[in-house]
């Protein structure tokens, strides 16, 4: 590692340590250096699906999400495709109803609280749990949770990125 860099990086410690400033987006790392044999462990002991706590203010109470697989991921996005006539070109292409996309899941990855719960059901007059989300549930609330569930399901650098 160059000198300049070692000393940025010391810089940018002790500044962080009597709480100066917090850690650049765009700060190097090196690659660590993993052996075959490191990956494969971890791989193979690292829990299938992780979970977070996400606080929604307006209950003061955390809700619990879980992760979701690609393969959970596409089903739902599946169920959520509507096909739509290009007016200029004439064909029918699909589109996705975002919205029905982050109450689906909400309902697949909320652990806590359960959206089926049959007090919540009754209390809605309904049999559907997305039809609870989005009458108990604000917008902003919807969209709080969606961005927990993908960012504890490993999608939070690709949105930065997307955003910048």
């Amino acid at each position: 590692m160059s000198t300049v860099k070692k000393d940025a990086e010391k810089a940018f410690d002790e500044m962080e340590a009597v709480g100066g400033m917090s850690e650049p987006a765009d700060r190097y790392y090196e690659p660590a250096e993993t052996s075959d044999d490191d990956l494969l462990k971890a791989l193979l002991s690292v829990e299938d699906t992780a979970t977070k706590q996400e606080y929604i203010p307006r209950f003061k109470s955390y809700f619990t999400v879980k992760s979701i697989t690609s393969d959970e991921y596409n089903k739902l996005v599946d169920r959520c495709k509507y096909p739509v006539k290009n007016k200029r070109t004439h064909q029918i292409e699909e589109k996705i109803n975002q919205d029905k996309l982050s109450v689906l899941l909400i309902k697949e990855a909320c652990v806590k609280p359960d959206w089926s719960n049959p007090q919540l059901l009754k209390k809605y007059n309904t049999d559907d749990p997305c039809v609870v989300i989005n009458k108990r549930l604000l917008i902003g609330e919807i969209t709080q949770l969606s961005s927990a569930i993908m960012d504890v399901s490993g999608f939070s650098d690709e949105i930065e990125k997307i955003k910048n």
